[in-house]
């Protein structure tokens, strides 16, 4: 379920909504195991027993931050007559549409954190690093190589094999990820969101350049 981190009639943020935030904040900033129940009840104005009227422990608290992740990822994207729309439109529109969601997805302050939590934690959590692995990777890898092979039917780019031209287009994208949340991060925050949609937008160009067909004159 997606938490309710907005002021709600009263203005007011509920406390589980105040913990769930704030854990967010502190686990990525410092990391899972870094990071006691005692901190995020001082950092949210709380006793610490009071944690424990809204979540179980702190693994819970990774859970639902986890959960609302996936929830997130699940709901974005064009709805299906749009992707369809776009898909016989062009390659390139397609392809630009699916970079433009990809940094979508980046670009909330919530969850540009998250991503972070999940860039720390998949090296000594098994349940996050087979959502990565699973979720992040191998379905979109599937899914594009399905976009890639219906372009190649309808003959509008040339008939590579469509799992290397999904791994040559994703992969870039998971490149901008790690070089990010990885390697730079935080300190470049704001120049990572002005710059990667247009690195993204360069390499599709690029890619489309060696497979689009040339229209017969």
């Amino acid at each position: 379920m997606v938490m309710n981190k907005t002021p709600n009639e009263e203005g007011k943020v509920s406390t589980k909504d105040k913990i769930f935030q704030v854990s967010i904040d502190l686990f990525s900033e410092k990391g899972f195991n870094a990071v006691s129940i005692r901190e995020i009840a001082r950092e949210v104005g709380i006793r610490e027993s009071s944690i424990y009227n809204h979540y179980k422990n702190k693994d819970a608290i990774l859970d639902t931050i986890i959960e609302y992740f996936m929830e997130i990822m699940g709901s974005s994207g064009p709805q299906e007559d749009v992707g369809v729309d776009l898909l016989t439109q062009s390659p390139e529109a397609f392809l630009k549409c699916g970079a433009s969601m990809y940094m979508d997805q980046i670009n909330t302050p919530t969850m540009n954190k998250i991503w972070r939590i999940i860039s720390i934690e998949m090296y000594q959590n098994e349940n996050i690093r087979h959502i990565f692995l699973e979720s992040m990777l191998e379905e979109p890898l599937k899914f594009w190589e399905s976009i890639f092979t219906q372009l190649i039917e309808n003959k509008l780019i040339k008939p590579f094999d469509p799992k290397i031209l999904a791994r040559e287009y994703f992969f870039f994208g998971v490149y901008l990820f790690f070089e990010h949340f990885v390697l730079r991060y935080p300190d470049t925050e704001e120049s990572f969101i002005d710059t990667a949609k247009d690195r993204l937008m360069e390499h599709i160009d690029f890619l489309l350049s060696s497979i689009t067909l040339e229209v017969e004159k």
